[in-house]
């Protein structure tokens, strides 16, 4: 038992200065627990609040055409229409937006033309009351119509005015009326589009 006792103390002995090196090793100030779950806490709150700053949503509608249908019979200047948007609150007042919209078909004379259009703009708000709150937004767009003559692209202004009805903390009713102007629907004419919806907007995260 004795010469045990001595091995342990002899091991004791030579291991004890390597303990002693790395203690020496370690930071001299402890590790501040309290600062270090503060910040993140910090953090966590700032990409929360970002998250909710964000809005989707969705609207169909109708579309129509100015003087498309002036002269000739048989046309058709109105569809159908749809929209799927994001957006960003940068504030109560003002928000950034982006859509897709398909805005429809319109035919006359043989001739047709699929109109569709990606958007960005800003969007103006005011609230009325803790329900009721109406919004007015412009930007630019990048529409493209398929006509059966060929097939154009470019890139306008687009603007418009509205009303949400807030039915729950995250859920909105969304109406509201948006103008595109000077789409062409062929190689010799070209027509401003108008647009009503209604939609939902949501806000979830």
């Amino acid at each position: 038992m004795k010469t045990n006792n001595k091995l342990k103390a002899l091991i004791a002995l030579a291991v004890f200065p390597l303990f002693s090196n790395v203690y020496a090793d370690l930071p001299s100030n402890p590790f501040n627990y309290a600062k270090a779950s503060a910040a993140y806490v910090d953090a966590t709150n700032t990409a929360t609040g970002m998250m909710e700053r964000i809005y989707f949503g969705g609207s169909f509608g109708a579309s129509e055409a100015d003087n498309y249908c002036e002269i000739t019979k048989g046309c058709a200047d109105k569809d159908s229409s749809w929209k799927a948007f994001a957006g960003y609150k940068i504030n109560e007042l003002l928000s950034a937006e982006a859509a897709y919209t398909s805005i429809g078909d319109l035919h006359k004379a043989g001739a047709a033309s699929d109109i569709s259009a990606l958007s960005v703009a800003g969007v103006a708000n005011l609230p009325i009351n803790d329900q009721f709150g109406i919004f007015g937004k412009a930007g630019f767009s990048r529409w493209t119509s398929e006509n059966t003559d060929s097939k154009k692209s470019g890139t306008g202004l687009t603007y418009g005015v509205g009303a949400k009805v807030n039915l729950s903390e995250s859920m909105k009713l969304r109406a509201e009326w948006e103008r595109l102007p000077s789409i062409e629907t062929s190689n010799t004419e070209e027509t401003d589009i108008n647009m009503l919806s209604v939609g939902i907007e949501l806000s979830t995260f």
